[in-house]
């Protein structure tokens, strides 16, 4: 049992909201058993106090961002230079991207996730709804240029009408590690939106995401300790029952791990 507890820890990333540099407890204890770490959300004092929290408690964690400012202008940057993404979110104390989007125009997504990445931040594609040749054309790029995660999304899948793509298996699996070949981290959206938590509850997405294929599952700001502890619970029904095999929990705590020391190594810009 403990090891399925630190399997699940190790699988999952909390979001904060600045806390003053104050870790909650169960975000610490967290940690403790697992846990890469978690997303910062916000962009304000206390969301860097926040991040530097984080690092200083787990100095290798992963310490995910939203990105730069999303005014037009700043996100017409973002989009086209990953060099100057990188630096905001090296100053804001991160280490992985959270919403990186596709390019538009052939090779953009392949230039921006490598200068990205080549600034020792890991960029997260997304998001990935399985779409059709066009829509799969970046994140095809993404995965050629060694993309260290891709985020499966919220919205529903070609095929798979009533189920989001991070919760359907022909979509991360079928298609993404299937037909794209992508052998990295699949993160999931945050699932404190309505629709996932009205449909399916946040513990019984966060196991129909692992079945599906998922690795990281990311829990939006408003999830607790109790929805933590909930996880835990539902993991360890579908485990029993045989729904959730234990070894694609370790399979996703590899990857995670992978992606992780990746993420806390010293890079300088080639």
């Amino acid at each position: 049992m403990r090891r399925l507890t630190a399997l699940v820890d190790s699988c999952l990333l909390p979001t904060l909201r600045g806390h003053g540099g104050r870790l909650p407890d169960w975000v610490l204890h967290s940690l403790e058993n697992g846990a890469p770490g978690a997303a910062v959300d916000g962009r304000d004092p206390a969301a860097r106090a926040t991040a530097e929290a984080l690092r200083a408690a787990v100095p290798d964690a992963l310490t995910g961002h939203p990105g730069p400012p999303r005014s037009r202008r700043a996100q017409h940057a973002a989009r086209t230079d990953g060099c100057a993404a990188a630096a905001e979110l090296v100053a804001a104390g991160a280490n992985l991207h959270l919403a990186v989007r596709p390019g538009t125009r052939a090779d953009d997504t392949r230039v921006f996730v490598t200068d990205l990445q080549t600034h020792g931040v890991a960029a997260a594609l997304g998001p990935f709804t399985a779409g059709g040749a066009t829509s799969l054309r970046p994140f095809a790029e993404g995965a050629a240029a060694g993309v260290r995660a891709i985020t499966a999304g919220r919205a529903p899948a070609p095929g798979d009408e009533e189920v989001p793509a991070m919760l359907s298996a022909r979509a991360v699996t079928g298609v993404l590690r299937g037909e794209l070949g992508y052998r990295g981290v699949v993160l999931s959206d945050a699932l404190d939106e309505p629709a996932i938590v009205d449909g399916w509850g946040v513990p019984g997405a966060a196991v129909l995401a692992w079945i599906a294929g998922v690795d990281l599952v990311r829990l939006g700001p408003s999830s607790g300790a109790g929805v933590r502890d909930a996880i835990h619970a539902a993991a360890a029904r579908a485990v029993a029952d045989g729904d959730l095999p234990q070894r694609r929990l370790e399979e996703a705590a590899e990857r995670v791990a992978r992606l992780r020391r990746w993420a806390s190594e010293p890079r300088m810009p080639v």
